[in-house]
């Protein structure tokens, strides 16, 4: 894992689709989701990322609760599945991580000991943005791959 550090993101409006399941099947989620937005003529307005709803503490990779999240800029509305709303403005403690998928959790420990070393309390479900991932078709050098895992903090 790369240097920890605290930036402010902006608001984004995001289009997500919810998902209870296994962490193995955000890759599937992602699709169904581009899918959904190339029906709609929309292309994406920055990195995808998942916002994990289950808090780390209570996480199991086999039965999470997650949101798979694509910045948009078009006007959009959701429908019974996918739905479109703004994340809001918030400070986050970040990493950067670069591998494969299944080594980025054992990052989550490292960051929560860190926050709570600074004094820092999490205010948020964290997210993990996927800045380079694999292809539409799933493929691509893993060892590659770079995640910036998020935990929003109060500033």
């Amino acid at each position: 894992m790369e240097s920890l550090e605290n930036k402010t993101l902006e608001a984004m409006k995001v289009v997500c689709l919810r998902h209870t399941g296994a962490h193995a099947d955000i890759g599937k989620v992602y699709r169904e989701l581009h899918a959904w937005l190339r029906e709609k003529g929309v292309k994406p307005a920055g990195s995808g990322m998942t916002v994990f709803l289950t808090p780390p503490s209570e996480y199991d990779a086999a039965s999470a609760i997650f949101e798979v999240c694509v910045p948009i800029d078009a006007d959009l509305a959701g429908d019974g599945k996918v739905s479109v709303k703004e994340l809001p403005a918030c400070t986050v403690a970040c990493a950067t991580v670069t591998g494969p998928y299944h080594e980025i959790s054992a990052h989550y420990s490292e960051m929560l000991a860190w926050l709570s070393a600074q004094g820092m309390e999490v205010a948020g479900p964290p997210r993990e943005v996927y800045i380079k991932h694999p292809d539409a078709q799933g493929g691509g050098d893993a060892t590659e791959f770079v995640t910036e895992i998020q935990f929003p903090i109060e500033p």
